[in-house]
């Protein structure tokens, strides 16, 4: 009966679910990096205050949804501060998270920068057995245990490089593997929380006044899943209005589009086809971010000399 269990567990659920314990990639980064690096906290705005609800896999039930906020802001002109809170539910599995980020931007010269970025961050995993249906309902791995869940404290760190309209950043938003107490049973690859990678590129090229074109790049490495990358290109018009689509390893196309209201108010959707295999059968992948700005990226107010740097 165990294996019944957890063989059915793992095809239905498990596919999807396990990159969602692992920190789940929204693909909202294409419009607000602090998601993925805190670096950026507080780089590009004065005030960010954003909301994003993303459904994966439309037409599957138990399908993981996603809702996420996340608020960054500029202080005392070289440093950021900022926060997320994350609430994921995939079938019988649910997450949460909370972060507090900070970053220090650090000018190197008249138009380098470098920022550095850490956040701190408590996580709760569960597993609601209650729904679950079998024929025995008096299996040991399920008498006593309605729900299953686990709550981890973790840190992470970013570096971001910056020059006009290029950044590059690499960011590790968890440093230490969590281990479950679950270390003997197959709960222990659901529960626990693993180190990430993350290498981000962006690159936005001017077309003339009001035409840019952006570029986009996401590679990301964790433990338990294949490593993927995203790529992307965006156009975009006098900053308020943006088409772009995006690819992502192994096999997802996808779409965005938004709008930025009187330059402060931003409405963003994003759709993405998945794999041939599951064409017509899953839906497709919906999001949606939703949030205001404020200000736009500090810049030197007057170039450095010899003599600043002398100091």
């Amino acid at each position: 009966m165990r294996n019944t269990i957890f063989s059915l567990f793992i095809l239905i659920v498990f596919s999807t679910v396990i990159q969602a314990q692992q920190l789940p990639i929204f693909d909202n980064y294409l419009l607000n990096p602090v998601s993925i690096s805190p670096a950026f906290s507080g780089k590009n705005y004065a005030l960010q205050a954003l909301l994003t609800h993303r459904n994966e896999a439309l037409k599957i039930d138990g399908s993981p949804v996603i809702g996420n906020i996340n608020v960054d802001a500029r202080i005392l002109k070289t440093m950021g501060v900022g926060g997320s809170i994350m609430l994921n539910k995939a079938g019988i599995y649910r997450n949460f998270s909370a972060n507090l980020n900070y970053a220090y931007h650090l000018q190197l010269a008249k138009l380098h920068f470098l920022s550095f970025g850490i956040s701190a961050a408590i996580y709760q995993n569960s597993i609601d057995l209650t729904s679950v249906v079998v024929n025995d309902p008096n299996d040991p791995m399920l008498v006593n245990h309605d729900k299953i869940s686990e709550s981890y404290f973790n840190v992470g760190a970013s570096l971001l490089y910056n020059y006009e309209d290029f950044n590059i950043s690499i960011s590790i938003p968890l440093l230490f593997n969590n281990r479950s107490f679950y270390e003997n049973s197959p709960y222990q690859y659901v529960l626990t929380m693993n180190r990430n990678f993350l290498l981000y590129s962006n690159y936005t090229l001017g077309l003339g006044e009001d035409w840019k074109l952006k570029f986009d790049l996401l590679f990301r490495y964790a433990q338990q899943i294949p490593w993927t990358i995203d790529v992307s290109t965006m156009v975009k018009f006098q900053d308020s209005y943006w088409l772009g689509v995006f690819y992502r390893k192994p096999n997802i196309i996808g779409i965005t589009a938004g709008v930025a209201i009187i330059n402060s108010i931003i409405i963003n959707f994003n759709y993405e086809f998945l794999g041939s295999s599951m064409m017509g059968k899953s839906g497709g992948s919906f999001e949606v971010t939703a949030g205001y700005r404020l200000g736009g990226p500090s810049k030197p107010k007057k170039p450095l000399l010899i003599k600043d740097y002398a100091r």
